[in-house]
Formats: C-alpha cells, sequence, structure tokens
C-alpha cells in the first residue's frame, strides 16, 4: 500500500511540467513570488522546492504592528509571528520588503503625508491639506478667494494624527533596528505602510551600514518614552492657506505643517531632514515642503522658530 502511494507521487510529479525546469528558473520564479507567505507554501510541496526556497534572496513581509510598543522584544514577537522566524533560515536573502498595515482611518476630503529622515530620525515632519488638486487657468483668482486658515478644532485634530505619525517613525525604527541587526546578510530594506500615508524608506549599502554601526536595541526601546516627554516641547506648526505648487501643476488648500524635533540640534538641521524626509517621494509633496521652506516662512514662523 505505501509503495503505491509513492508510486503514484512520483508519476504525479513525473507528469507535473514544473517539476522538469531547471533549478535556476523555480529559483527565478521564487524570487518573483518573493511574499513569505507563499514561499511558505512552495517550501511544503516538495524536498526539491525546499531546497530552492532557501536560496531565495528577495523577500516580501506583509506585517501588521500598528498596535505594538517601542519595546524591541515586542518588535520581535510581532514580526515572527508575520514571517521572520521562517525568515531566518533563509541564510542567502539580501533584500527585505516589509509592508505594515495602515490603522489610519482614510478621509477622502483631505490628503496628508508624513516623513523622516530614517535612520537618524532628527525630525518627523507631517503635510496635512484640506484638498489636493491640479492647478487651472483661474487659480490665482480662486487662491485669492480661498478662506484663509481653518477652524482651531480642525488644528488640534491634525495635531492628533501628527502624534500617530511619530509613533509610526518610532516603530520603524524598531523594526529597522529588528532586521538589521538580526540579519546581518542584508543588502538592502524597504518599509512602506498599506496606505501610503508614510514616505517610503529605502535602505541599502553606506546608509544600511550606518544602522548597523549606530543602532541598538536599548536606544530604540527608549524613543517612546522620549517621545511623550517631546511632544509639547518639540512639536510645532504652521499653516499656509494656498499652497501652488508649479512643477507638479497641483495647488494643495488648507495646509497644515507640522514638524517634530527629536535629534536635530538647529533649525537649519531641522530644514535639512524636513527635505531630507520627503527626498524619497519625488513629487507634489516634497515639492510641497520645498515651496513652505523658500516661499512662505512667515507662515510657518512658529514651527521654525518658537
Amino acid at each position: 500500500m505505501i509503495s503505491s502511494v509513492h508510486g503514484a507521487k512520483e508519476e504525479e510529479e513525473a507528469e507535473n511540467p514544473f517539476h522538469c525546469l531547471p533549478d535556476d528558473v523555480v529559483l527565478n520564479i521564487f524570487d518573483k513570488v518573493s511574499h513569505i507567505k507563499w514561499l511558505c507554501r512552495c517550501f511544503l510541496v516538495s524536498k526539491r522546492f525546499a531546497s530552492l526556497v532557501y536560496r531565495v534572496q528577495t523577500i516580501s513581509i506583509t506585517s501588521d504592528i500598528s498596535r505594538v510598543q517601542t519595546a524591541s522584544e515586542q518588535f520581535s514577537l510581532r514580526l515572527h509571528v508575520s514571517g521572520l522566524v521562517f525568515l531566518a533560515k533563509l541564510s542567502q536573502i539580501r533584500a527585505l520588503n516589509i509592508e505594515i498595515r495602515s490603522d489610519f482611518v482614510d478621509d477622502n476630503d483631505s490628503v496628508f503625508k508624513w516623513g523622516a529622515n530614517f535612520p537618524q530620525l532628527d525630525s518627523v515632519t507631517v503635510l496635512y491639506a484640506t484638498s489636493l488638486s491640479k492647478m487651472t487657468g483661474s487659480g490665482k483668482k480662486e487662491a485669492v478667494e480661498t478662506e484663509n486658515g481653518i477652524t482651531q478644532e480642525e488644528v488640534h485634530r491634525r495635531e492628533a494624527v501628527a502624534v500617530e505619525c511619530i509613533k509610526c517613525a518610532i516603530r520603524w525604527v524598531g523594526i529597522l533596528c529588528y532586521v538589521v541587526l538580526d540579519y546581518p546578510m542584508l543588502q538592502s530594506v524597504t518599509i512602506c505602510d498599506s496606505m501610503s500615508k508614510g514616505v517610503k524608506v529605502c535602505l541599502g549599502g553606506e546608509k544600511l551600514e550606518e544602522c548597523r554601526n549606530v543602532f541598538d536595541f536599548e536606544w530604540v526601546s527608549s524613543l517612546g518614552k522620549r517621545a511623550k516627554l517631546w511632544t509639547q516641547e518639540n512639536m510645532k506648526v504652521g499653516s499656509v492657506p494656498v499652497l501652488e505648487l508649479p512643477v507638479s501643476g497641483c495647488v494643495m488648500k488648507g495646509v497644515t505643517v507640522v514638524n517634530f524635533r527629536m535629534f536635530a540640534d538647529d533649525n537649519s538641521e531641522v530644514e535639512t531632514a524636513m527635505v531630507d524626509a520627503f527626498a524619497e517621494e519625488h513629487g507634489v509633496f516634497l515639492e510641497a515642503v520645498v515651496q513652505i521652506l523658500e516661499k512662505h516662512r512667515d507662515g510657518i514662523e512658529a514651527l521654525l522658530h518658537n
């Protein structure tokens, strides 16, 4: 009976054209699949597949850590549940892409984006606008007619969103610390969130080596506590009623910019960190930060100088 079962299995494998593919072709397919969930399933198909999965160099992981605190042990626990236990078996992995499920409440009537200059985390910057639209021929007239300012209640709501973004930035640093220190074979790491509210973090080469040199779990674990103490003193808010973005051909209305200074020493470092935070974006939000710093200083004086 046992021999007949094995015989049937061997016959099935012989008839499956996928099993006839050369190892390098199958490995290339696995690299394209990349997501840890599906690679785990491929791993269980056969001994041959398992041996090839071990050689995969690119891995993608989706993780839900929105409720995790900043302690390295908690990061470790949740990330292991999400697939990094299996990742430890993959000795040839070189690229790790992590997507974090976002728990921000999506508001279709407004837009916001946050960014931070990883891995230093000198500051966290949040841009929030009532609307983002294409600029029309009547844009300047429309800008003049736009009501200046937003309600104080809305300002407070946006500040609360900014605080959540700061927490996200700290969590992302915790993830970076964990994977960089525990998986020294990595050559590149990316982190993004499912709703694209945070600027995608892409680290490799010198930046990744910098992480290895400066990160330690104790420092990361202390970030959350320090952030709570810094919030009132280090978070500055400014506003621009109408922000024209000529390069992108867009206009933002009801713009609020929030900057949370963490390790930047002076205003010039804050400005540099604000631009660096959105450098990976290469779009309207990067242009918005540059335009605010260059042409709307009076509107954000409270942000930079108070």
